[in-house]
């Protein structure tokens, strides 16, 4: 596969993920998520993989819009890290939060398939 390909399919992996997350459907959602997952949010807040999931399930977290405004690609073997910014509107614990961000996100082959291990968001200024 060329990275273009790779790149192609990692998008359509994370739109997919993004579209369940909307959905509020957690069993599509954890196809997405490699064993391993990391998740760093815009307030520091640094979550593993079993604690991201059982607060997407409790409702702790209901995003209600994501969107990806850039996305670049960089290929290591079997890991692609994606530079991107996306607005986010999301709420957590009952508080609504609607913020542009810039994201870290790593993706490596897992199980056969590509599969997301790391996020870390840092909140861009309004404007």
């Amino acid at each position: 596969m060329t990275d273009e390909q790779i790149f192609s399919t990692i998008t359509d992996r994370d739109n997919q993920r993004q579209q369940a997350m909307l959905k509020g459907d957690i069993d599509a959602v954890e196809q997405y998520i490699g064993s391993t997952m990391r998740y760093v949010h815009g307030s520091g807040t640094d979550e593993d993989r079993t604690l991201y999931m059982e607060r997407l399930r409790s409702g702790y977290y209901r995003y209600q819009d994501m969107e990806p405004i850039r996305r670049d690609f960089r290929r290591f073997g079997d890991t692609v890290i994606v530079n991107g910014d996306m607005r986010i509107h999301v709420i957590v614990n009952g508080t609504e939060k609607d913020f542009k961000g810039r994201y870290l996100q790593v993706w490596v082959m897992q199980d056969g398939d590509w599969k997301m291990i790391a996020w870390q968001t840092t909140p861009l200024p309004a404007g």
